[in-house]
């Protein structure tokens, strides 16, 4: 973990989490067409063994959307969404009812839009502030126990990644809300230019 102090790591951390949680419930409201608001709950930054129990245990039903960063800065990207934030959306969007279990081919794929919106939006977020283009993968998406969708990261990052910046948001609408999970998780040398970049001033 880097040597700066952590209360001021975590301030930098939601500033990135509060501006890409807002573009992302600007592009969402589009999507769904409602308008959303937004709040950053909690940021942390976690040893990767904790992760899961700060989502709520591994046993639980999730929809994750992961990509990892293409070029000179390596992390995993993930982005997950409890089950029941999963069921509101699919039947907002879909008009159906909704077992995840059974996802129909268009509710993948609205699954995967969400999922994919909140990545790019949370990326370009941090990609200003550290003035860096990342550039992701095309993301997977997958509905699974929280344990099987953090062992894809786990198993693609090897032993190369030990922490986690992890942020908690929730997004509110008139009728509906339903929150999600931003897990950003860089291998050392790119954590570290991340956060020495956010703690820069900026002009």
């Amino acid at each position: 973990m880097p040597t700066q102090d952590t209360e001021k790591v975590l301030e930098i951390v939601k500033e990135f989490a509060s501006i890409g949680a807002g573009n992302a419930a600007t592009a969402l409201s589009s999507l769904l067409d409602m308008e959303l608001m937004n709040e950053v709950t909690s940021v942390n930054i976690l040893p990767l063994q904790k992760v899961a129990d700060w989502l709520g245990g591994p046993g639980q039903v999730v929809a994750g959307t992961y990509t990892y960063l293409c070029g000179d800065l390596h992390s995993g990207i993930l982005v997950v969404l409890p089950g029941n934030s999963a069921v509101t959306l699919l039947k907002h969007l879909t008009k159906e009812e909704v077992d995840l279990s059974k996802l129909t081919e268009i509710q993948k794929s609205a699954l995967k839009e969400v999922g994919n919106i909140c990545l790019c939006w949370y990326l370009i977020a941090v990609s200003k502030m550290v003035r860096i283009d990342m550039i992701p993968a095309p993301p997977d998406a997958m509905v699974d126990l929280l344990g099987a969708v953090l062992d894809i990261p786990i198993a693609t990052l090897a032993q190369k990644v030990d922490t986690a910046l992890a942020v908690h948001t929730v997004f509110k609408g008139v009728e509906r809300e339903f929150e999600g999970y931003f897990l950003m998780l860089p291998e050392e040398s790119t954590l570290q230019l991340i956060l020495d970049r956010m703690g820069e001033p900026r002009q």
